[in-house]
């Protein structure tokens, strides 16, 4: 069994680029995570690939319900009002990403440009996850293969079931929990979609810290990695 770390973002000044598929995975992937690495100086930037105006539900769109393409942009704005996480848009059309070519330079495009040191995106282990989860998920880290810069690669788990996600690394954002479930109701649009709920937050956010550090109180999101360079005060949690 692979050993279980604790991440601390601020052991050096990085660059952490978080790149996402819609409008709110950012907030529910790694909000904690991102605020507690901004608070420990690190420069951190939300890649947000679609504008995600085709995420209505069914029934919603049966009613007649559309969205704008700068709809969901906006709900992202207010999520991350005033963390001082700076925010990019590039407007792909949502629900048809595919790891192509195109979609692995467009993304190194970013992290070179943004000089990224870490990056955080979605996790390739998740067979009923979102399609484009999935094909940025295997974009994003084919990407990171070729920026120098970029030496840890870690992927946030997807609120789909079922999943094979296996985590090793654990970030502590009991001191974000009541922000990122503030930012998840900024996405007025989404509301009524359960994984954006306080109590499904709250719940999630407490079964990732018992999973990796049953004998603490934390309050974590975890993580896989594909590419794990270990910081010197990084902790072995092992007994």
């Amino acid at each position: 069994m692979p050993a279980t770390h604790r991440l601390d973002p601020g052991v050096r000044a990085e660059t952490v680029v978080a790149v996402v598929a819609h409008p709110d995975d950012a907030e529910l992937l790694c909000y904690g995570t991102l605020r507690r690495a901004r608070a420990a100086g690190a420069s951190v930037t939300v890649v947000v690939l679609t504008h995600g105006a085709n995420g209505v539900s069914v029934a919603d769109a049966a009613a007649g319900l559309r969205l704008a393409e700068d709809e969901r942009a906006g709900e992202v704005r207010a999520a991350w009002q005033c963390t001082g996480i700076d925010l990019v848009f590039l407007g792909l059309p949502d629900g048809a990403l595919s790891a192509n070519r195109e979609l692995i330079c467009l993304v190194e495009t970013e992290l070179v440009r943004l000089g990224c040191t870490v990056l955080i995106t979605h996790s390739p282990h998740a067979a009923t996850d979102h399609q484009d989860h999935r094909a940025l998920a295997v974009a994003a880290a084919n990407a990171a293969t070729r920026v120098a810069t970029c030496h840890t690669v870690l992927h946030g788990e997807p609120h789909a079931p079922r999943s094979d996600f296996a985590p090793t690394v654990l970030v502590d954002i009991t001191d974000f929990l009541d922000d990122k479930v503030r930012a998840l109701a900024a996405h007025r649009s989404q509301k009524g979609r359960w994984y954006l709920g306080e109590n499904y937050t709250r719940h999630r956010a407490a079964q990732a810290g018992w999973r990796l550090r049953p004998a603490a109180t934390t309050a974590g999101r975890a993580f896989e990695t594909t590419v794990l360079t270990l910081f010197t005060t990084l902790e072995d949690d092992r007994p």
